[in-house]
């Protein structure tokens, strides 16, 4: 039985709070609003991959074969700028989301906004590393959020504006061209091009591997899709939240 309560505003996703139940207690990691706009992420990051690798590596055989199949260079163009559409729209929404999360919190940052790097992350992650080298007994205790996945937020946090402003410039050459630097096109391929590389690189090394090829989750993590943790999860997995959520008798 699920008990999806939201606690916290302030933290994206909103804290789920256990209320008596019988039966096994699950708690609310995202709500459908934050999962709707990873769900836009990654539909149209998978779109533009498979639209963008192409031109990005043309003398690649097989990946000439995917233009065939999906309609041929001009298909692959709309498509790929839909895809763009639709990513630069889900980012301006979180951008929004972020905004409302820190008025309805009153200006305190740290409070509407976890996903912010601090101390405990550095700490936790030389914990962590102790822990793998064997130096260590356990990993350290987690929050709401640990540092990896705080590095897989601000990856995208980062890339995006990037993607965006370069893939605008090389959208609109002419309108661009003529108010920039005669080297804006040239920087904007460069950039637009290695990022695009960086990120999905990103993607299948660290992201992939944290969240659903790890031995504890794999094939698939399902919290993109159910928006829920299992209390023996958040309590392994983000303990100083769990805490805070029940307290520490489990209640």
């Amino acid at each position: 039985m699920d008990v999806d309560r939201h606690a916290g505003a302030g933290h994206p996703g909103g804290n789920a709070s256990p209320g008596a139940t019988s039966g096994p207690r699950h708690f609310t990691r995202f709500s459908l609003f934050q999962r709707l706009q990873h769900i836009a992420l990654l539909v149209s990051f998978l779109l533009l991959t498979i639209t963008g690798l192409p031109m990005r590596f043309p003398d690649v055989a097989w990946l000439g074969a995917v233009y065939q199949l999906i309609g041929g260079l001009p298909v692959a163009r709309v498509v790929h700028r839909v895809a763009a559409g639709v990513m630069i729209l889900d980012g301006l929404v979180h951008l929004g989301y972020l905004v409302a999360l820190l008025v309805q919190n009153r200006g305190r940052v740290f409070e509407a906004w976890p996903m912010i790097p601090n101390g405990k992350d550095a700490r936790d992650w030389w914990e962590t590393s102790k822990y793998y080298f064997g130096l260590r007994a356990t990993l350290p205790p987690y929050d709401r959020f640990s540092f990896r996945e705080k590095f897989d937020y601000f990856a995208v946090f980062w890339g995006l504006p990037v993607m965006m402003f370069s893939g605008l410039v090389l959208w609109f050459p002419v309108w661009f061209g003529n108010r920039l630097p005669d080297l804006a096109i040239g920087i904007a391929y460069i950039a637009h091009s290695d990022e695009a590389i960086l990120a999905i690189a990103a993607i299948i090394v660290w992201h992939f591997y944290n969240v659903h090829y790890n031995p504890d989750k794999f094939p698939m993590n399902w919290v993109w899709w159910t928006g829920t943790l299992s209390e023996e999860e958040i309590r392994k997995e983000h303990p100083l939240e769990y805490e805070r959520l029940v307290g520490k008798s489990g209640r």
